[in-house]
C-alpha cells in the first residue's frame, strides 16, 4: 500500500465538486483534461487507489487465482469514502455534492459504494464499470442520477456483466442513463460529449 495521494484543484464554489476515480495503473490527476470537459469550471478531487499490482495503481486487489478480493474490497472502500470524507472537510467541499467521474476501476468502486449504501454522492459519471459482486439485496437509490458507458468491443466489461450492474442500479431505483456504442475499453470522443450534455442536463433538472 502507498501513503495517501491526491490532486486538488479549486473552482467555481457554487458548483459541484467533481470526484476523480482513476482506471488501473491511474493517478490522482489522470482524469483532470476530462473533468475539465466535462465541467471546467468545478473544483476537482482526485485521489490515487493506494494499492499496487505489478506495478499498476489499483483502487481493490485481485485474488491469486485473478478474482476480485471481497476483503480487499471492503476495506478499501471504507478507506476510499473515509479519505473523501477527510479532503471534503481539508477543502471546504460537500461531500453530498460531489459529482463522481470514474473511469474504469473507480468506476467500479463508485458503482460498490451505491449498491452498498455507503456512499453520500448523489451524481455520477461511470466510464466502462462493471459489478464486482451478486449483491443479495441493494440499497435504495431513488435520489441518485448515474449515467454509464459500455463499448460492445470491450475486451475488459462483458455485455453480461455490463447488464448484471444496470439491472442492480435498475432495481435500487437510481436515475440510470445507459450509453453504448461500438468501441473498446478506452474512451471516445462521443462519449465523452454524451456524457457532458448528460451532465449538463441533469444539473439544470
Amino acid at each position: 500500500m502507498t501513503e495517501l495521494n491526491y490532486y486538488f484543484q479549486a473552482g467555481d464554489p457554487a458548483q459541484a465538486p467533481l470526484l476523480m476515480l482513476h482506471g488501473t495503473g491511474g493517478y490522482e490527476d489522470e482524469l483532470v483534461p476530462l473533468a475539465k470537459k466535462i465541467a471546467h469550471n468545478s473544483p476537482l478531487l482526485g485521489i490515487r487507489g493506494r494499492l499496487v499490482e505489478n506495478g499498476r495503481t489499483r483502487y481493490f486487489a485481485h485474488t491469486a487465482t485473478g478474482g476480485f478480493d471481497l476483503n480487499s474490497l471492503a476495506q478499501e472502500t471504507t478507506w476510499l469514502l473515509q479519505t473523501i470524507d477527510q479532503l471534503a472537510v481539508k477543502h471546504h467541499l460537500a461531500a453530498n455534492r460531489m459529482i463522481v467521474l470514474g473511469y474504469s476501476n473507480g468506476a467500479n468502486m463508485a458503482a460498490h459504494a451505491w449498491l452498498t449504501g455507503q456512499a453520500q454522492f448523489k451524481t455520477g459519471l461511470l466510464f466502462h464499470p462493471m459489478q464486482l459482486t451478486p449483491y443479495k439485496t441493494v440499497q435504495p437509490l431513488s435520489d441518485v442520477k448515474i449515467w454509464a458507458s459500455h463499448g460492445s468491443f470491450d475486451p475488459i466489461v462483458p455485455a453480461a456483466n455490463f447488464q448484471t450492474l444496470t439491472q442492480s442500479l435498475t432495481t435500487a431505483q437510481a436515475d440510470l442513463t445507459v450509453f453504448e456504442a461500438e468501441q473498446s475499453h478506452a474512451l471516445s470522443p462521443q462519449e465523452i460529449t454524451a456524457a457532458q450534455q448528460w451532465l449538463q442536463q441533469s444539473q439544470r433538472l
